[in-house]
């Protein structure tokens, strides 16, 4: 707002906009957020005034000053946001305004509202990128930690949720650690393409003041200016792919979450959550739900939704600055306070299960986990894998027609399957020993994944 409360563009319109167009405009009510962001870009553009010799040393001293007070009471509750407020950055040159009156009003010389959003925008990414990175790293670690104590601990592995294969639970756990690695890869690579300051953008054609966004960029710790100032305002990948990055980690949260959920159900009976992470029910007593779990997983959709709505504001949109790009905020903002309560909810979930070992072992005597080894083992004696899976798979058929088990195979049986020694076979610790190939279920190869797991993990990259 301008000192006589007209909006900043109102010099050519002769009336205000109507109630109604300003409700559905005004942005304040969830940018306010990017004060202190705001703040700092606009001291680093006052610098760059003084630099191009726009303003004097004692006019910036006196407009950074104004501009940290102004951000000083926003942070303490003190600022009087007005109504005709627009947006956060209106609010913040309002503010300075009032304490400087002409001075004040030379602060926007130079850039755009355009280009000064984005700069905002990225610096919260910035911010909360670090803060995502070390919440995801926390609960890999996490999940590491437990890995490792349950390196050797037999379970059945499940395809289609279905008896496959044993393998162990430190194995099944690290996979979900490597897939929390690669998020952090992924946000790691985000970063660097995302560290490119705006500012000096202008509306779209950068001005004519001669300022340096080079400067600009440093003082602002960007990795670099824009190269072009049309794409600077234009382009939102860097929101978009940030959502990608927050959707894809949220996926995975929630994969872990269904984990934990199944595992808790005493009827199946592999785990239990700790309390502080259950919940009871107000009408049955006996109830312990895994509501933690529950919200996780479903908040991954919550996510995503974030992510198809920036994707579905953006095609379509020819380059400049549109308003349709206010739009771009809010989900960023949604998703990055999502993953504020999924990440340390889900780690401490992680870090306080307690494991039920004898029940993950007496649920890998179900025959049909051994059914691949009996059949390689035909293959190392020479059976075509085809015969031996047929063969096999027919074997398992008439067993289950006589309402018999593997178990009850005699000598002579096994003999005439092919494999003496099948009854050997049957032994989930065995079967998980002998998959010691990298990447594998045995204890050894887990050891192996976690110590890597561990050094990659160890790199802080917030």
């Amino acid at each position: 707002m301008s000192d006589d409360g007209a909006p900043l563009w109102a010099g050519r319109f002769s009336s205000a906009p109507a109630p109604a167009a300003h409700a559905l405009g005004s942005s304040i009510a969830f940018d306010v957020r990017l004060a202190p962001h705001d703040v700092a870009a606009s001291i680093a553009h006052v610098r760059a005034l003084e630099d191009a010799g726009v303003l004097d040393g004692a006019a910036a001293d006196r407009l950074a000053a104004a501009l940290e007070e102004v951000g000083a009471a926003i942070a303490e509750g003190r600022f009087a946001f007005d109504d005709a407020d627009e947006d956060v950055h209106s609010a913040i040159e309002r503010g300075v305004t009032d304490r400087l009156g002409d001075l004040g009003a030379r602060l926007h010389a130079g850039r755009s509202r355009n280009d000064l959003v984005m700069t905002d925008l990225r610096l919260w990414l910035r911010d909360v990128a670090g803060a995502i990175d070390g919440d995801s790293r926390r609960l890999a670690l996490a999940i590491v930690e437990r890995a490792g104590e349950h390196a050797a601990t037999v379970m059945p592995g499940t395809t289609h949720l279905r008896a496959a294969q044993p393998v162990t639970l430190g194995h099944h756990l690290c996979a979900h650690a490597w897939a929390f690695a690669r998020d952090r890869e992924r946000l790691a690579q985000w970063s660097a393409r995302a560290s490119v300051c705006p500012l000096g953008a202008g509306a779209l054609a950068t001005s004519t003041l001669g300022l340096d966004a080079a400067a600009t960029a440093r003082r602002l710790g960007f990795d670099r200016p824009f190269e072009n100032s049309l794409d600077a305002v234009s382009d939102r990948d860097v929101v978009q792919e940030f959502l990608a990055v927050a959707a894809i980690l949220a996926m995975h949260a929630s994969r872990l979450a269904a984990d934990l959920a199944r595992w808790t159900d005493p009827m199946l009976g592999w785990a239990e959550l700790d309390e502080a992470y259950a919940t009871g029910s107000s009408m049955m007593p006996q109830k312990r739900n895994p509501d933690s779990a529950e919200l996780v997983r479903a908040k991954a959709a919550r996510i995503a939704g974030d992510f198809a709505t920036v994707c579905a504001v953006l095609q379509g949109l020819p380059l400049g600055y549109h308003r349709d790009l206010q739009e771009d905020k809010e989900p960023a903002f949604d998703a990055a306070d999502t993953l504020a309560l999924v990440l340390p909810a889900l780690e401490g979930a992680v870090r306080t299960i307690r494991f039920d070992e004898a029940a993950m072992r007496a649920a890998c005597r179900q025959e049909d986990l051994y059914a691949t080894d009996l059949a390689e083992g035909l293959v190392r004696s020479g059976v075509p894998f085809r015969v031996a899976h047929r063969r096999t798979g027919e074997l398992l058929q008439r067993l289950g027609d006589e309402g018999r088990s593997l178990d009850d195979l005699s000598v002579s049986e096994w003999e005439a399957y092919g494999l003496p020694d099948g009854a050997g076979f049957l032994d989930p610790d065995r079967a998980v020993r002998v998959r010691d190939g990298r990447g594998g279920p045995a204890p050894a190869a887990v050891a192996e994944q976690i110590a890597e797991l561990r050094r990659l993990l160890e790199a802080d990259r917030s």
